[in-house]
């Protein structure tokens, strides 16, 4: 009876599971028989007396499987409990891992007959009273080597990518349709928009399941198409006009991937119906940003007689553009911040008055609303409300955080005309709590702090706190320069302070960087020929934390263990050359009195340099040690003593300027005095500028009351100006670059004239590119090589594009890769101090390319546009690798 009772129970509790699984899946799930309780057989037992044990498995029905591995998959042993838990788990396993569709059932059997030796004479394993399972299953016919034929175009190898297959992986019936549209997914993505696949099995057209089949795909590729020309009409408002990078339009602005033959790629891009597609719905994104609201765009695809080309017409119908009929502004805030999924807003008072708001607003009644209107709106009202500490940030809570919500708009049909009410939600004053720092393992908190110009107590200013996060991505002491895509940026994020609504933690998170670099490169360079470089460059360096054993030297350094931490940087450098031999240490300490705010830095720097001229051979070696007060993050000036020694050798037997053969009279010279400079610096990243400006100026003077072999000043300066054409903050955008050069030297005193070796000089890839390296005049009339000067300005006006960009994993940021340039330099050369002759001026026009990762590679074609008689030329320059 209680055997009955527990086989009633576990019948409904089946049957309730499978209601509440909702229908099997078709030809996806096994279908599932409980365990089929076995029948009391008379006069037997009481049951509850003990459990049901399993005294023997039969398994019927098993072809490719054997049965002991069935039986394991099953999960239920001989000899133990029939557990029918397990039993239903074993049933699904051996769906999920051999495709097999399994029934099992059970039925009592009664104590063995033993034999007179007391074995068991039925071979079940055990003696006494239990049940026997049979185990009924189905296996799913398969094509143990799946083939595909008629694939062409595709090698064999990318068809099974594309199928999903492993090798020697086999494929269930089931499995044929999905391998199919798969296969015609990937064929239509490359281009071949006729390609179809059948199905046929062979030996499988049983009904019985448990048949095998033969899976053949036979592949009708069909030739590949390639767009022939794609035609746009209709689009008088942004017509495609230009070429290369200076193309303009909508396909241009929509960055349509369809495309003819082009200079890149002569045969045209493949027809892909979905690329065609996507390409529609940007172009209608294009001129909806742009007021077009009721614009049409469709297509029409016309194929050649031997369907291998497609030409593409677009129509656009435009519409009139949409205005805005008035503005208005309100203020709002979530009824139940609390719930993040609520929508409820209730209205509340602005802030400020609406009308202030309104005039910082470009969306004025008349005006066309685009996105373009909507964007510039948004940024204002977040930089107004933003300087009272209502900011906006992910991090933020639903109470303080600021939001400009999707604008309600009325339209009117008739006028073709908008009513705008922004939306706001003003959130709460947002004050800063304590400044924190996360991910700085072995960094020194004072270092980061420098670097800061939020402090605790401030209203919270996204943009004084943007600025301090570059200045922290500034110092390079939490990027990885030789694998910059997988290294994340510095970040920042508020935490929320226990009990405190408006008062939030600020926390910098970062990831140490790479910071000990060893390099063995080297490179070529127009200028300075073949060159190998053997560099030690520490990053974050500190000279107090040494290692804990002498020989734990190499492993605590690397591991940031021992001299890391302090912000100091240490830089060791062996370059051979052809032309140039370089050698040098510096080491700089960036507060070394431990003033925080406003910081005295200690500059180092010695070098030693052998150059190769075309008139002499250089040996120069170089000394400076330099204070370094940093009055704001912007501005520093530094102040300090240089020593110089230089030797000219192996002038040029056919004739040298005659102010070298003074210098190469007097021997090896020394040059000592006083040297000063100063910056004022704000661009977004050091590296790679892409908005700002940074301006240097130095002055040195040697002689006179500090000794040495010459009197003579120089003083130098330069200021690049940075400005991008469009939001960077979205991307990689191109740019202007504006530069400007200038020197003044002159000689007093005891010196006549500036020496030779310390005069300016103007050509090659850093100034005046068109023209050879120092090949600018004037020059000296015998023999031909330049005079140098002792007045110089250039400059250089860039157009730089980029190219070629990829996105850091695990966000949004934009690596630019590869880069255009257009730019035009020129640039003047004096022989005297203080005096320029406009008369003098050099020109020239030009392009380059620069590929900035994973090799620094820079190829530029410049053309002279003004020159004088006597100057070189030079059309390519390259540089590849850095020094």
């Amino acid at each position: 009876m209680f055997v009955c009772l527990v086989s009633i129970a576990w019948l409904a509790i089946a049957v309730h599971a499978q209601e509440t699984q909702g229908p099997p899946a078709p030809a996806e799930a096994p279908i599932q028989a409980p365990v089929q309780a076995p029948a009391q057989a008379p006069g037997r037992q009481d049951p509850s007396a003990r459990p049901d044990i399993v005294r023997r498995i039969e398994v019927r029905g098993a072809k490719r499987y054997t049965s002991e591995r069935l039986i394991e998959a099953l999960g239920q042993r001989v000899g133990e409990p029939l557990d029918r838990l397990a039993v239903d788990r074993g049933i699904k396993t051996l769906w999920q891992s051999f495709r097999v569709r399994a029934k099992v059932s059970a039925r009592e059997v009664q104590a063995s007959p033993t034999d007179s030796a007391g074995n068991d004479a039925t071979g079940a394993g055990a003696t006494g009273s239990g049940v026997e399972l049979l185990l009924e299953v189905v296996e799913l016919p398969a094509d143990l080597e799946p083939r595909f034929i008629g694939n062409d175009g595709i090698d064999d190898e990318t068809i099974r990518k594309w199928a999903g297959l492993e090798e020697s992986e086999q494929v269930y019936l089931l499995q044929a349709p999905k391998i199919r549209q798969r296969l015609i997914e990937n064929y239509k993505s490359e281009g071949f928009y006729w390609a179809d696949v059948a199905i046929v099995t062979r030996g499988g057209e049983s009904t019985e399941l448990d048949v095998p089949a033969d899976v053949i795909f036979e592949i009708r590729e069909g030739p590949k198409v390639r767009v022939a020309d794609v035609i746009v009409r209709g689009n008088d408002s942004m017509p495609d006009t230009g070429f290369g990078f200076w193309k303009d339009g909508i396909s241009a602005l929509a960055k349509r991937e369809l495309d003819g033959p082009h200079f890149t790629n002569w045969k045209g891009e493949p027809f892909v119906q979905e690329v065609l597609d996507a390409d529609l719905v940007a172009m209608r994104d294009v001129y909806r940003d742009r007021g077009w609201l009721d614009v049409v765009i469709e297509s029409d695809v016309k194929f050649n007689a031997e369907r291998d080309r497609a030409t593409v017409i677009v129509q656009v119908d435009e519409g009139p553009r949409w205005r805005v009929s008035s503005l208005a502004i309100r203020g709002f805030e979530w009824a139940d911040p609390k719930a993040g999924d609520s929508e409820k807003l209730t209205p509340v008072d602005l802030v400020f008055p609406e009308q202030e708001l309104l005039e910082l607003c470009d969306a004025k009644a008349g005006v066309v609303w685009e996105e373009r209107v909507r964007a510039h709106d948004r940024s204002e009202l977040r930089k107004r409300y933003g300087s009272t500490g209502r900011i906006q940030h992910p991090s933020l809570s639903r109470v303080v955080n600021w939001e400009f919500l999707e604008p309600e708009l009325v339209f009117d049909h008739a006028t073709k005309t908008v009513a705008v009410t922004y939306r706001l939600v003003q959130g709460r004053p947002v004050r800063i709590h304590e400044i924190r720092f996360a991910g700085t393992t072995h960094t020194r908190d004072r270092v980061l702090r420098t670097e800061l110009s939020v402090y605790p107590g401030d209203i919270a200013n996204l943009e004084e706190i943007q600025r301090s996060l570059s200045r922290i991505q500034g110092t390079g002491f939490f990027s990885d320069d030789m694998n910059p895509e997988q290294h994340r940026d510095p970040t920042f994020r508020f935490r929320a302070v226990p009990g405190e609504v408006e008062l939030w933690d600020l926390e910098f998170v970062v990831e140490e960087g790479r910071v000990v670099n060893f390099n063995i490169t080297g490179g070529v360079d127009s200028n300075e020929g073949i060159f190998g470089l053997l560099q030690l460059s520490m990053r974050n360096f500190d000279l107090a934390d040494t290692p804990s054993k002498p020989w734990r030297f190499l492993t605590e350094t690397y591991s940031k263990d021992a001299f890391h931490g302090a912000g100091q940087r240490l830089n060791l450098e062996l370059s051979p050359g052809t032309v140039v031999q370089r050698y040098g240490i510096s080491f700089f300490e960036p507060d070394i009195f431990r003033l925080y705010k406003r910081p005295i830095g200690l500059d180092i720097d010695f070098q030693k340099r052998l150059r190769l001229y075309d008139t002499h051979d250089e040996d120069r070696f170089e000394g400076t040690i330099k204070l370094r007060r940093r009055f704001t993050h912007d501005v520093t000036v530094g102040l300090g003593v240089k020593y110089a020694l230089v030797d000219v050798s192996d002038l040029d037997s056919d004739g040298v300027p005659s102010s070298l053969d003074d210098q190469d009279a007097l021997g090896e010279q020394a040059f000592q005095g006083l040297v000063m400079d100063a910056g004022w610096r704000n661009v977004d990243n050091l590296l790679n500028p892409r908005k700002g400006y940074w301006l240097r100026a130095s002055s040195e003077w040697y002689g006179g009351a500090f000794g040495g072999d010459g009197d003579f000043v120089q003083t130098e300066f330069s200021a690049d100006g940075y400005f991008p054409l469009g939001d960077h903050e979205l991307g990689v955008v191109p740019g202007i670059h504006v530069g400007v050069d200038g020197g003044m030297a002159h000689a007093y005193g005891r010196t006549d004239s500036v020496p030779y070796t310390e005069r300016y000089h103007l050509g090659g890839t850093s100034t005046l590119r068109g023209f050879e390296f120092r090949g600018v005049g004037p020059v000296d009339g015998a023999s031909g090589f330049p005079l140098g000067g002792e007045t110089f300005l250039a400059g250089t006006v860039e157009y730089q594009y980029p190219i070629y960009s990829i996105t850091q994993p695990g966000t949004y940021r934009q690596i630019e890769t590869l880069r255009a340039t257009l730019f035009f330099d020129w640039g003047v050369l004096d022989p005297e101090a203080y005096s320029l002759d406009i008369n003098e001026l050099r020109t020239s026009v030009g392009f380059g390319i620069g590929l900035a990762y994973p090799l620094p590679l820079t190829l530029n074609f410049g053309f002279p546009i003004d020159s004088q008689d006597g100057d070189q030329r030079r059309t390519f320059s390259f540089t590849i690798g850095l020094r």
